[in-house]
């Protein structure tokens, strides 16, 4: 029986890991997301095949069935992460499902983002907007933390960013932070909470520093709403142990 839940909740987070492609390309542009998916290069409609979530990007070997043009890996891979975060979570928290839904609640967040970020540099505020009242009422119906463990978590983040921001500004005389990535952080702080808000952060950094010094780009923009993600998934499956790992070598 666990295993027929376990592809269940798989294809669910495939298939809404391609809707969150369609959400993180189309809403940036103000396009409707009720228009069926299409080719971006000649318009063609994608068919039934081409729809599948991973499967139809290996059947056309990543590319157009009707022009040719390659297909982004992009897409497959959002997929890809979305169908493991709803089955890594569901192992994880399947006794407790409003931990559940607010982990997974939190990935889809993030996908849509970092999709956003990837293709056009921004973290739309309509994103944010949805998901904050969800995140923020399920931390407060939740028994994994204090409520007020999670609104302090949510404000010493989005305050620290700002304050980054703020100081790198002034002392590089050029924009440090996006306001997405300040007003993210809110969300962020909210669903992990004060004890853990900062060593997403934290991971993120190392993460985007070990990015930087294997590909060693020097020039053009670099979105770090991607280690954002890895960063605070990072800190939520494994930041306690890493606290309690850390404390004890100091101990």
């Amino acid at each position: 029986m666990d295993i027929m839940w376990y592809i269940y909740v798989t294809f669910i987070g495939l298939v809404l890991g391609s809707f969150y492609n369609v959400v993180g390309i189309r809403v940036p542009n103000g396009e409707s997301l009720l228009g069926r998916s299409h080719c971006p290069k000649c318009g063609k409609t994608l068919g039934v095949i081409e729809l599948i979530p991973v499967v139809g990007y290996l059947v056309l070997r990543g590319r157009c069935k009707e022009c040719k043009s390659p297909i982004s890996i992009k897409y497959p891979i959002i997929e890809f992460i979305s169908g493991a975060f709803f089955l890594l979570l569901f192992v994880f928290y399947r006794e407790n499902m409003v931990e559940y839904i607010v982990s997974i609640s939190f990935v889809s967040l993030m996908l849509i983002v970092v999709v956003s970020d990837l293709y056009y540099q921004v973290v739309p505020d309509k994103i944010l907007l949805i998901f904050l009242p969800i995140i923020l009422v399920l931390r407060m119906i939740g028994d994994t933390m204090l409520w007020y463990e999670s609104l302090l978590g949510g404000i010493l983040g989005f305050a620290f960013m700002y304050i980054l921001a703020w100081y790198g500004e002034k002392r590089f005389k050029k924009q440090a932070l996006g306001g997405g990535d300040i007003k993210l952080y809110f969300i962020i702080g909210l669903f992990l909470g004060v004890n853990l808000v900062f060593l997403s952060l934290f991971f993120a950094s190392v993460v985007g520093l070990l990015y930087g010094f294997i590909v060693r780009k020097k020039t053009g923009y670099i979105p770090f709403v991607p280690f954002i993600f890895v960063g605070s998934m990072l800190a939520y499956l494994f930041g306690q142990d890493f606290v309690n790992w850390y404390l004890g070598i100091l101990m």
